[in-house]
């Protein structure tokens, strides 16, 4: 009898412990999910204060340490917090570890299911972060130096990869294009400003700017100012072969590069009648035209837009 009372003992012993060490854990995770609400409670009225370094130092290691993974809320505070410090410490650098940071927290905000007022709120921060890495794209354009090509598309990925985070549906193309247009330009400019005979780099300058326009195209075909300016670019290369030739060319030499200009005012010809064709009227593609034609040894095509030039002058008097 001692024995089976030890036995009932111990059974009923067990059942009470586990009752007590299921209370303890659903005390402790009480307390943790209380410790970790302070802390967004506390980062947040630290960040209103403008006091965000020490925001992120009270919050960042509570959403390390696990208790907060899954709190929509919170990420979007980390977010917002990150988001605040690359605008005052790091809003010009483009490689901005806070900026990504911040991209990352939110996109983790968004992908847990936030209230309706937080997921408005997370919109807006993405909104403002991708903005900035198309402004930093932009940015690298107008000051633009040999070989930037990738740092400034690179950003511009970025800048499209949020986008579509928001809205799988986001159409970048028209950006995209413009991005790519600016940059032929870029390339354009610094090939016309090319000194010496740095043969190699001057190629590169124009596969680039080639390939940027054409890229541009792609994206938005029948666009005027991407059209003229790839016909420029290819009758301006062909132009800089025929200054090449001097009287130390060989004969050989010669037919060489006369076959290769031939080639580019070819090149640069359908580009043009496609850009005079959206805008009959403007007097850049039809004196492109006319040259073109001239330096192809195409007389009376020439001469049919320089008539028509002569005509368009006429009647703008």
């Amino acid at each position: 009898m001692g024995s089976k009372y030890r036995q009932m003992n111990q059974g009923t012993w067990r059942r009470q412990w586990a009752r007590v060490t299921g209370v303890l854990m659903i005390s402790l995770a009480t307390a943790v999910g209380s410790f970790g609400q302070m802390a967004v409670e506390r980062a947040t009225a630290l960040g209103q204060g403008g006091n965000w370094e020490d925001a992120l130092d009270v919050l960042l290691p509570e959403i390390n340490s696990g208790g907060l993974q899954t709190d929509a809320h919170a990420w979007y505070v980390l977010g917002y917090i990150q988001k605040e410090l690359y605008k005052k410490t790091e809003a010009n650098d483009v490689d901005s570890p806070r900026r990504l940071s911040a991209v990352s927290s939110l996109q983790r905000a968004a992908e847990l299911s936030p209230s309706v007022v937080d997921h408005d709120l997370i919109i807006s921060a993405l909104d403002f972060l991708s903005r900035s890495y198309l402004r930093d794209a932009i940015g690298r354009v107008e000051g633009f130096t040999a070989g930037s090509d990738e740092e400034i598309l690179s950003l511009f990925g970025r800048y499209e990869a949020i986008e579509m985070s928001m809205n799988p549906k986001a159409d970048v193309n028209v950006q995209k294009a413009d991005v790519y247009r600016y940059l032929g330009q870029a390339n354009g400019l610094l090939l016309a400003g090319l000194k010496g005979t740095n043969l190699e780099l001057e190629q590169q300058l124009f596969d680039r700017s080639v390939g940027h326009y054409e890229s541009a195209l792609k994206l938005k075909p029948g666009e005027y100012s991407g059209l003229f300016n790839l016909a420029i670019t290819w009758y301006n290369q062909g132009v800089r072969q025929l200054k090449r030739i001097d009287h130390e060319t060989s004969m050989f030499e010669l037919m060489e590069i006369q076959d290769a200009c031939v080639e580019l005012f070819e090149r640069s010809l359908a580009p043009m009648e496609a850009a005079h064709k959206l805008q009959p009227d403007r007097f850049e593609t039809l004196k492109g035209l006319m040259t073109i034609h001239y330096a192809l040894n195409q007389p009376e095509a020439s001469d049919r837009y320089r008539k028509m030039i002569e005509a368009l002058n006429e009647n703008r008097r």
